[in-house]
């Protein structure tokens, strides 16, 4: 569990990036259908780690979002409109989603997690006697394993009026005060640039170089945090790739073991454990408890390879 708790965090760390958020709002927002990206760009506020809950301590999130009591939004975002840059228009939530799985729905978690956002409004964006001051909010759901027959999707949830009797009209603005979106990503081809970019940077067989090329076919070029989030994505990857499994850094570890002890070469797997627990030391800065916990290393056998480590046994 613990790979999957470090992947999200880079695609969190991701999402939060204003030139990526701005892409996505421009394709999937109609308020910023007409604007450009760095018009948007001007528009956003991440608010980092915001908690569901306002007495939980920022930052702490259960790794599979179905606990109330820990989950915080893995980004939101306040967003003003171009033409008036001067006040918050729009609450945003974007969630990385690996599958569809869980004991909820995505679409009744988007809905609780936009209730959330209109309740924590009181008395910050409006009052109990000015509801009509409440700010507008959207979760938008970005599927990166999503079903064969789903992928290359998006789908739109939001409030619309409807005339059973005659024809008496409302303005938009006093009841489209809620939206989800659901982004299912493929491996074709999209005709929104910010579904590409996205099954780009969720590519985990492209390096970095590839993405990189790939990316400046819409005018983004890796830099600054950016930059940094996806190539430790790669590196993160390119370690899964070299332990031998497509399917995830645990059944990889696990299956390198048992060859080894088959086929006696113990020294070989002692040294393999140990530059794996190095790299992941070096390359995505963990300490070597953080390290040895993310490679399934048993906890009686914890000792023995930092012992090992002191000695810098490593071929």
């Amino acid at each position: 569990m613990k790979q999957k708790i470090l992947l999200d965090q880079h695609f969190k760390n991701i999402l939060r990036n204003k030139l990526i958020l701005a892409y996505i709002m421009k394709d999937n927002l109609d308020e910023y259908a007409n604007s450009s990206i760095g018009e948007i760009m001007k528009c956003i506020e991440p608010q980092g780690d915001v908690p569901l809950h306002t007495h939980l301590i920022s930052g702490h999130r259960n790794e599979n979002n179905e606990d109330d009591v820990s989950v915080v939004f893995d980004s939101l975002v306040y967003a003003s409109l171009p033409h008036n840059k001067g006040r918050i228009a729009m609450i945003i939530n974007l969630e990385a989603q690996g599958e569809l799985k869980g004991r909820s729905h995505v679409l009744s978690r988007a809905n609780y997690y936009n209730s959330r956002n209109v309740s924590m409004q009181v008395n910050e964006f409006f009052d109990h006697a000015q509801y009509d001051d409440i700010v507008k909010v959207v979760s938008i759901w970005i599927v990166f394993n999503a079903p064969k027959h789903k992928q290359n999707c998006i789908n739109r949830y939001r409030m619309v009026e409807e005339h059973i009797i005659g024809n008496a009209c409302e303005e938009e603005k006093y009841f489209d005060k809620q939206q989800i979106l659901v982004l299912y990503l493929g491996y074709k081809e999209s005709e929104y640039i910010s579904m590409n970019i996205l099954r780009i940077l969720a590519d985990n067989g492209m390096d970095y170089e590839t993405k990189n090329e790939a990316l400046e076919k819409y005018d983004i070029r890796l830099k600054g945090g950016l930059a940094k989030e996806v190539r430790s994505m790669c590196d993160y990857g390119d370690y899964v790739e070299k332990m031998g499994t497509e399917k995830g850094l645990q059944k990889g570890i696990a299956q390198g073991l048992q060859r080894g002890i088959l086929q006696g070469k113990e020294e070989e797997r002692i040294n393999s454990t140990l530059n794996a627990i190095q790299s992941l030391m070096k390359t995505l800065k963990l300490g070597v408890d953080e390290a040895m916990d993310a490679l399934q290393i048993p906890a009686d056998k914890k000792t023995y390879y930092l012992e090992l480590l002191k000695n810098d046994r490593v071929q």
